[in-house]
């Protein structure tokens, strides 16, 4: 039994490890408007189409040094770290939400998948941000929509209070309402705006988990990463502006993970 659930978590690394490597498809996709699910994966540098061998997650990397086999440009290194970090993600929330191989409850799995979108949300969201200091609303807009059908299980099952869930929907819909015009009106994205509606989301799944400590606590993080990124910048003399998004979204990530071990 126990080497099964090993087998388990070992199959539970490997599918994180691959929608790693999906999430830095889509982050590199997303703001050029190209197709993330159907079109094959290529190499950004000289446009060749990757096959199978070269899209293991973590091993191919590794087996290649980092390097395209094709151009022999090197690859990011972001792409190892987000399949390694999503696959231990996947198994820390194995933990977090007791799934108990292979005595699954159906609170414990819905718990697991909820969260398991809300990160794939955050995982697409701060890469972006990362690039392009902005948060791609179809992103927040997909995450908005898996944690709605989220938080009506948990009125359905769990008698959670869909009042105060309401609310924060309406904020986020408000929001999204004045960045609208204010890009139809001046052309121009205000990125305090969508911080905002990302704050609002972020709320909207943690709000009722831990409360005011877990949100408290997630944002305390968000200072901090915030407060070494921009020492990070300060050292390179770069005058990027920061992320802030980016910061959130890890904050928020961890801060669940580690708030349900301790």
């Amino acid at each position: 039994m126990i080497a099964m659930e090993i087998f388990f978590i070992f199959l539970l690394f490997i599918m994180g490890s691959v929608f790693g490597s999906f999430f830095t498809l889509a982050v590199y996709r997303i703001p050029l408007n190209l197709d993330i699910t159907h079109s094959r994966s290529f190499c950004p540098n000289c446009n060749h189409r990757l096959e199978f061998k070269d899209l293991i997650p973590i091993f191919s990397y590794i087996s290649l040094k980092g390097k395209c086999r094709y151009c022999g440009n090197p690859v990011r290194i972001r792409y190892l770290l987000l399949e390694v970090l999503s696959g231990i993600i996947f198994v820390c929330a194995y933990f977090v939400f007791k799934l108990n191989f292979p005595f699954f409850t159906i609170e414990s799995v819905a718990n697991y998948i909820g969260f398991i979108f809300f990160y794939i949300t955050n995982a697409i969201i701060l890469g972006i941000d990362k690039e392009y200091l902005k948060i791609d609303k179809r992103v927040l807009l997909f995450g908005i929509i898996t944690n709605s059908i989220y938080m009506l299980y948990l009125h359905s099952f769990q008698n959670l209070n869909l009042y105060k869930y309401m609310i924060y929907l309406l904020i986020i819909f408000v929001l999204f309402c004045l960045d609208t015009i204010f890009i139809k009106k001046f052309n121009k994205n205000y990125y305090w705006l969508q911080i905002l509606m990302l704050v609002v989301f972020e709320l909207s799944y943690i709000g009722d988990f831990k409360k005011i400590f877990l949100g408290i606590f997630s944002f305390t993080i968000a200072f901090f990463i915030y407060l070494v990124y921009k020492r990070i910048c300060r050292e390179r003399k770069e005058k990027n502006k920061i992320p802030l998004g980016f910061c959130i979204c890890i904050s928020s990530i961890f801060s669940i993970v580690i708030c349900y071990f301790l």
